[in-house]
């Protein structure tokens, strides 16, 4: 009698295990990543912190067994350490359950991983592991013995003849796995891994005198997001699944697209096929909104099973939320603010003491701009943060407002447009007022090619003419101070985007602010001499840039015509000193 029920559990395996494997397969398993490859646990696609995944297939429904199997899981960026080394973690389980004796299979996990990022985080070798444990059980009250056959007729009531030593077991399981992301350009990533599952292969018998061992899955992949436009992405895959002999090749591509001007709904749509055995062809279709997704797959049975499943095959869906910032590296209290050396005499922290004089202090410790480390650039911009000089000595009452109206005007911001003014053979620097009106007849062009949206880029261009007016405010409440007998210095500090060396954008710097000079020049007549004679020009370059400013020549859209980048090409002027004669 022993063999009819160890024949009726094999049929169990093999009904409710597609391709002879033991494990849960998936269509959609790039949205699956603790499943995939352990070595995925706080590796995010949109850069946040926290992840949730889930995914349900149902399966064969037209089959007296059918099969269901649900999986989800969250993980997380644990730790990342200022050399390049992260830590992340997650837990997960997997629930399922198939045939007449209700074989169900509950398996919780708990992840860890590890990684390295290497050539300015354009590369990611991570190594992760799972630990769980599987617990299984089996009704054996749905099941049919040859011993409740009367000889006409199956009758339940009839005793099985059968003495079943267990229903239920349980044993641990481990998963290694090992995934390599690169960057190619800036909005394509490709991950390249494998892993192995049941490491110890351990034994899934219900029987205690025979042995049955789960064999080890192994799975290799090569994954791919490729981003055509700036709202188009494909993401093309390759993923294949051993175990023991039954093997699994699937592979798939799905496109996504973004709508809307912020790009926070979109669509993503596919198609998959599963090569060996010609087991099914297979259908993707999902929602996008933000960080979430949404997405459905089907798979439609070609192989010679669809005559038993009427043709009919499995329905997937599943879910994929990030949320949660990543939490910045703080810098070491031990270690030096960093400064470009080329500007190493002129920059200064400027602040006033208890007798309104002002104070500069030279920064020593330099290095070469685009050499600095992301961690210490807040403290860069903390350190040289404009500071509006208020330093006012010997000042008559009678022109105290006028003195006042000046400090209020600061600091005052005169952008520039990529990459202008232009160096010329012969040195000369074109005066600010032909580039602003040569600036402000592009507002079209930026409008069409920033991904900014109209209103924000208008506002921005609106903001250019702002600050231009107010100029004509300032040079005459400065001509009236000249001509009392003060003697004014005026600070002029220059800054660039990203787009191009350190050395370059600093040059541009100096000719943007020999442009101001100039245009101040041309405002005030001979009254300038005096104001020039001793003012301070500080060239920054691209110093000061945010780092979400992007120095990419192939995405001109960020590059060149967003706000964000327009905002950086400038020349403030942020310092006013009133003395007496």
């Amino acid at each position: 009698m022993k063999r009819y029920l160890i024949l009726s559990l094999l049929v169990i395996a093999a009904i409710t295990r597609p391709a002879k494997a033991q494990d849960p397969h998936f269509s959609q398993i790039q949205y699956n990543p603790l499943y995939l490859n352990p070595a995925f646990a706080g590796v995010t696609e949109y850069g946040k912190a926290n992840r949730l995944a889930g995914i349900y297939r149902d399966q064969w429904r037209t089959l007296p067994v059918p099969y269901s199997t649900t999986n989800a899981s969250f993980d997380r960026l644990l730790k990342k350490f200022p050399k390049g080394w992260l830590i992340g973690g997650g837990v997960s389980f997997l629930y399922d359950r198939a045939g007449d004796g209700h074989l169900s299979i509950f398996n919780p996990n708990l992840t860890m991983n590890f990684g390295k990022y290497f050539n300015k985080e354009k590369q990611l070798l991570t190594l992760g592991i799972t630990a769980g444990v599987t617990i299984k059980s089996l009704d054996y009250l749905g099941l049919q013995f040859d011993n409740q056959y009367n000889g006409s007729s199956f009758d339940p009531n009839l005793p099985t003849g059968e003495a079943f030593s267990n229903n239920n077991i349980s044993y641990p399981n481990f998963t290694l796995g090992l995934n390599f992301r690169t960057k190619i350009k800036e909005k394509s990533t490709l991950d390249i891994g494998a892993s192995t599952s049941n490491l110890h292969q351990p034994n899934q018998n219900f029987l205690y005198y025979t042995s049955s061992k789960l064999p080890s899955r192994h799975t290799a992949y090569a994954k791919a997001k490729v981003g055509i436009k700036d709202n188009w992405n494909i993401q093309p895959g390759v993923f294949f699944e051993n175990q023991k002999k039954a093997n699994q090749v699937l592979i798939n591509a799905i496109a996504e697209v973004r709508f809307s001007e912020k790009k926070n709904f979109g669509l993503g749509f596919g198609a998959g096929y599963r090569a060996i055995g010609n087991d099914a062809a297979i259908a993707y279709l999902s929602f996008l909104y933000k960080t979430l997704r949404v997405g459905a797959a089907y798979d439609f049975n070609v192989s010679s099973f669809r005559k038993a499943t009427k043709a009919q095959g499995a329905f997937e869906l599943a879910l994929n939320y990030e949320f949660g910032s990543v939490k910045k590296e703080k810098p070491c209290p031990k270690c030096p603010t960093y400064v470009p050396s080329s500007i190493e005499t002129i920059v200064r922290v400027k602040y006033q003491d208890s007798a309104n004089n002002l104070v500069d202090t030279i920064i020593t410790n330099f290095i070469p701009a685009d050499t600095v480390p992301h961690q210490y650039t807040d403290s860069i911009e903390l350190i040289l943060k404009p500071v509006v000089m208020k330093t006012v000595n010997n000042i008559d009452q009678t022109i105290t407002k006028t003195t006042e109206k000046i400090m209020s005007m600061l600091p005052i911001e005169l952008y520039f447009d990529n990459d202008i003014p232009k160096e010329r053979k012969d040195g000369d620097i074109a005066d600010y007022t032909s580039l602003y009106t040569t600036y402000k007849t592009r507002i079209k062009e930026f409008t069409s090619k920033s991904k900014d949206g109209s209103s924000s880029v208008s506002q921005f261009f609106a903001d250019i003419d702002k600050s231009y007016s107010r100029v004509d405010d300032i040079t005459k409440e400065l001509s009236n101070l000249v001509d009392s007998g003060y003697v004014v210095t005026l600070e002029f500090r220059g800054y660039a985007s990203p787009l191009a060396s350190a050395e370059y954008n600093q040059k541009l710097s100096e000719r943007r602010i020999t442009s101001i000079i100039k245009f101040f020049g041309n405002r005030l007549g001979e009254k300038f001499k005096i104001l020039a004679g001793s003012a301070l020009a500080v060239p920054f370059g691209k110093t000061m840039a945010p780092k979400d400013i992007s120095d990419n020549r192939q995405d001109l859209a960020h590059s060149v015509y967003s706000v964000g980048a327009s905002r950086q090409r400038k020349v403030e002027v942020v310092g006013i000193k009133i003395e007496k004669k």
